[in-house]
């Protein structure tokens, strides 16, 4: 689903609610409130007493002035779906909600655990090793079809007749 119409189609079309599109949300505040601590060594510390068996804690500071800091994190290997997103003020640190389907994974209606789901499903990440590997050979047969079907093409235009007397 990479057209943006055909994605927010299917969404709708199932229930869904929210923007799909991924949104960083506006700060809430606007002056320096943590003094001369860094937002981020607060943020980290945070994070780890509060998911303390996550995979990896991924930060993306932000790229204005009015970006609330983006926080990715995983609780699996090797699957992206059920990570949460979360927003975080860069001045306060006030956890900020978006209004895409993109939030905390245990917040997430059906609707936005399946379209979350399409990558992992695309690459067969969502099945695991078996997974990966039906994707991949479905991969190979389907990169396969256009060289066979030019053989087949071949064969029957410049196949010799044969003579039968």
């Amino acid at each position: 689903m990479s057209y943006t119409w055909l994605h927010y189609a299917v969404y709708k079309s199932i229930g869904g609610q929210k923007d799909v599109e991924f949104i960083i949300p506006a700060n809430k505040s606007n002056g320096q409130e943590l003094g001369n601590i860094l937002p981020m060594d607060v943020l980290v510390t945070k994070l780890r007493q509060e998911s303390p068996n996550a995979k990896s804690i991924e930060l993306h500071y932000p790229a204005t002035e009015n970006e609330s800091i983006y926080v990715e994190i995983s609780h699996s290997d090797g699957l992206y779906y059920n990570a949460d997103y979360r927003f975080f003020d860069q001045h306060t640190l006030e956890e900020i909600e978006t209004p895409s389907l993109y939030g905390k994974y245990e917040n997430a209606k059906a609707a936005d655990k399946l379209l979350r789901m399409n990558y992992d499903i695309h690459i067969g990440a969502i099945g695991g090793l078996a997974g990966k590997t039906i994707a991949f050979l479905i991969s190979l047969l389907t990169a396969t079809l256009p060289v066979t079907g030019a053989f087949l093409w071949y064969g029957r235009h410049y196949k010799k007749r044969s003579t039968n007397t």
